[in-house]
């Protein structure tokens, strides 16, 4: 296989009992894309709403706070561009070699805002483990469970 393209391996193999070989690399890279994106939404309501709930919190307005701050809205920009591209990535057929190339491209620079996602929200939560006072609402009137 060359670095630049992707080769399709139509061996003969006797097809799968799951699904009688009807599957094409196309449908499963679609599926795992649209997997993948169901878990960048969970990521990216979570994200909101810590958002939400620093901006509500109007007592611990502090350098963690302001850090938290850019964390989340660095992450949710970071996301929502990530969602553009998957959705471009689920829409396109890798199986037309002259598509292959950009698709590749694209999946991998997805893999990359993935990382720099992780990487944001890992010192998030090490910033809300540090102080715990960021996220609550006690002093506005939302109650906490």
């Amino acid at each position: 296989m060359s670095r630049n393209r992707m080769e399709v391996d139509e061996s003969s193999d006797a097809p799968n009992t799951f699904d009688h070989g009807k599957t094409t690399i196309n449908q499963y890279a679609t599926k795992k894309t649209l997997a993948i994106s169901n878990l960048e939404v969970a990521l990216l309501a979570t994200n909101a709403v810590q958002l939400k709930t620093l901006l509500g919190n109007t007592k611990n307005k502090d350098t963690l706070w302001l850090v938290g701050i850019i964390l989340v809205c660095a992450s949710l920009v970071i996301q929502v561009l990530n969602a553009c591209i998957l959705i471009l990535l689920g829409t396109d057929d890798i199986s037309k070699k002259p598509r292959q190339h950009r698709l590749v491209s694209l999946n991998n620079i997805s893999l990359i805002l993935s990382l720099f996602v992780t990487v944001i929200n890992v010192v998030l939560n090490i910033i809300v483990a540090i102080d715990p006072q960021i996220l609550s609402q006690n002093g506005n009137g939302t109650k906490i469970l």
